[in-house]
């Protein structure tokens, strides 16, 4: 069943771009958008925490499509089996991420009629209850992974220590989570980030905005949802044409792009 679900996804995808229209699976068009900067890329990889469903809102299903494969993140209940009917390439752990492993479970604060805003950040509750007036359903608890159990799992190990995506999308801790990897060294070639709040003339105002280009990453796109970062020095080994242009203005000196 796997494999014909996956067929039958690569079928309507192909038979859509064979009559001039696009698809998108994103929330916000952001596989659109990463597509341009990373196609060409064979069997290249991601790792999405906050995934959410393996295809609807995905920023990597499309990705998935075209041979790539990688390692998805989120405790949302109910996804195990979803995972494994449409996505079974990947590596799917229903558990939340943290920086260092200090407990084996946290409370997650579920909203079953809004499951994307699902999350480990108290502060994000109080936000959502005076935004949107939504309250949590439920209040879980779920098992967590750290940074360092994540980086020793067999197929972070096929990465080689290539992350070509890193989609992150966790109600919170999206600041917290990066600073572990860079502080690793870990630097993914592109990082899709939901960044709310900011417009983008004056994202130069957030913290993650703050902490990217710190190191040595450079906003190339945004949606209204999210900020797509890309990793300076690895512009040069970007093979799609439609990053040509920026290697174009920048040919006289190849370390300085964007």
């Amino acid at each position: 069943m796997n494999k014909t679900m996956t067929y039958i996804f690569k079928a309507i995808n192909r038979l859509i771009r064979k009559i001039g229209l696009t698809i998108t699976f994103s929330s916000d068009g952001e596989d659109l958008i990463l597509n341009k900067i990373l196609g060409g890329i064979k069997n290249g990889n991601y790792i999405d925490i906050g995934s959410n469903h393996p295809v609807r809102h995905s920023n990597t299903f499309n990705f998935y499509l075209n041979n790539w494969s990688g390692i998805c993140i989120d405790p949302l209940p109910g996804l195990k089996r979803k995972y494994k009917v449409f996505r079974s390439r990947d590596l799917f752990l229903n558990v939340g991420i943290v920086k260092k492993s200090t407990t084996d479970q946290m409370t997650f604060y579920y909203y079953k009629q809004n499951p994307d805003n699902s999350t480990f950040d108290k502060k994000r509750v109080v936000d959502l209850k005076n935004l949107y007036n939504r309250i949590p359903s439920k209040e879980l608890k779920v098992d967590l992974i750290s940074i360092d159990e994540l980086s020793k799992t067999k197929k972070f190990i096929e990465f080689n220590s290539t992350i070509h995506l890193f989609n992150l999308d966790i109600e919170g801790f999206e600041k917290e989570i990066l600073s572990s990897f860079f502080s690793d060294k870990k630097f993914p070639w592109i990082v899709c980030v939901e960044e709310l709040g900011f417009l983008t003339e004056n994202i130069n105002k957030s913290k993650i905005n703050i902490l990217m280009k710190k190191n040595n990453y450079v906003l190339g796109m945004r949606t209204f949802l999210s900020s797509i970062y890309i990793y300076r020095p690895i512009i040069s080994k970007l093979e799609s044409p439609f990053v040509n242009e920026w290697k174009l203005k920048n040919e006289n000196n190849p370390h300085k792009y964007l």
